[in-house]
């Protein structure tokens, strides 16, 4: 196979291999959204233990953890053993541990289940998105569109069913969700190829790993910024006197909304503006979106909020996977994917633990508008300097390592 391995613009069984890299997302996202509505149920279950709730609790945030570690080390598997095997395995892991609580009584059982299922889904996100690199541009911007878009409708379709799903049949209804992995299964025994992977480390006009780290650091800061209505949304709502949980939860809906619709719009949205112009128009969003958060003492502000940051929010994984793979050989496309979504859970993680201290010398309100300047400054930054010289470099950097 040639160094220089042009990427086919259709690649065999194009269809298939397209709805499996939509899946992927889409199965994370029920990790811990399927679990969601069953925490009350799940607490009072599991009362016997010494802290019932933070149990629930720990059932849903610990798979998180296992994600962060397992996207990573599925692109090391995928490397070394074929993106094949690795996502077949991982598939059948998913779908074994996702339903292993229907049956297991004991709360050993059901967090080791959890982790299990946090492993793979970090497995099936990366080697789902690093076959997003066999198409062609155009393509390949359409798909990782409706990928997000999928995560994020599925999230909200798991919460919807899985609420349904514990008035029917309690704590353990939920878990029954995690069996929508067995077509995705079936369907990749079909048409995932035995991928023969590149062994170079890089080839020319592409770039190493190490020239990708300001992409990963600037994915990290924005998924600070995208998780603000989720984490800290609740507490700037309760702030301003809004208590109710169904309230709550109706305000915060409209964002997940609004980025799915933003997420399937990007394919889209590439055709007018560059990469780099719409990395921008991401960073401005989440910031000015939190800014208004900012100054929202009322719920139609809080929802102008959530829009602003849900367009914002849906562009950011299809945009910075899309700089990734195009500028990554595919001999390490999986480890470059890998360190890519890690990025993403550990923004996540690092919301609460930048926005503590921000919330405790300024007030809810103080704490997102500093997260909007900071975003909103970061968005002026990406349209002056952009990542072109630095994918300058890393091409020369990757040539001269060839």
């Amino acid at each position: 196979m040639d160094e220089r391995c042009a990427v086919p613009h259709r690649p065999a069984n194009a269809i298939g291999k397209a709805i499996v890299v939509i899946a992927g997302p889409a199965l994370a996202a029920l990790i811990p959204m399927a679990v969601t509505p069953a925490l009350p149920a799940l607490s009072a279950a599991f009362g016997h233990v010494p802290d019932g709730t933070f149990f629930a609790q720990m059932v849903m945030a610990a798979p998180a953890a296992m994600v962060m570690l397992g996207a990573p080390a599925g692109g090391a598997l995928s490397e070394r053993f074929g993106r094949r095997k690795v996502i077949l395995i991982a598939l059948l892991l998913f779908l074994v541990s996702g339903i292993f609580p229907v049956i297991s009584p004991n709360a050993g059982g059901l967090i080791a289940s959890r982790l299990i299922l946090g492993i793979a889904g970090g497995v099936i996100l990366t080697t789902s998105f690093s076959m997003a690199g066999d198409y062609g541009d155009h393509t390949r911007e359409r798909i990782l569109g409706f990928a997000g878009a999928g995560a994020a409708f599925c999230a909200i379709v798991g919460m919807v069913l899985g609420g349904l799903l514990v008035d029917a049949l309690g704590w353990r209804g939920p878990f029954v969700l995690y069996l929508i992995a067995l077509p995705v299964l079936l369907l990749s025994i079909f048409v995932i190829d035995n991928h023969k992977q590149v062994h170079s480390r890089v080839a020319e006009g592409t770039m190493p790993v190490r020239a990708q780290i300001p992409i990963f650091g600037l994915t990290c800061l924005l998924t600070i910024g995208l998780f603000m209505p989720g984490i800290q949304g609740p507490f700037l709502l309760r702030a301003n006197g809004i208590t109710s949980a169904t309230t709550i939860g109706a305000v915060l809906s409209t964002y997940s909304f609004t980025a799915a619709c933003a997420a399937a719009s990007y394919g889209t949205l590439r055709r007018a503006l560059s990469a780099n112009s719409v990395l921008a128009l991401a960073a401005f969003c989440l910031g000015a979106g939190a800014a208004i958060f900012a100054v929202a003492h009322s719920i139609p502000g809080a929802l102008a909020g959530c829009i602003v940051t849900g367009i914002g929010a849906g562009l950011v994984e299809p945009v910075t996977m899309s700089l990734v793979l195009s500028r990554s050989h595919p001999g390490i496309r999986q480890r470059c994917v890998g360190l890519l979504l890690a990025s993403v859970f550990l923004g996540q993680f690092l919301n609460p633990v930048v926005l503590s201290p921000l919330r405790a010398m300024f007030d809810e309100h103080g704490a997102f508008a500093i997260v909007g300047m900071v975003l909103v400054g970061f968005a002026a930054l990406i349209l002056w300097r952009g990542f072109d010289a630095r994918a300058s470099r890393g091409r020369a950097l990757g040539a001269s390592e060839n």
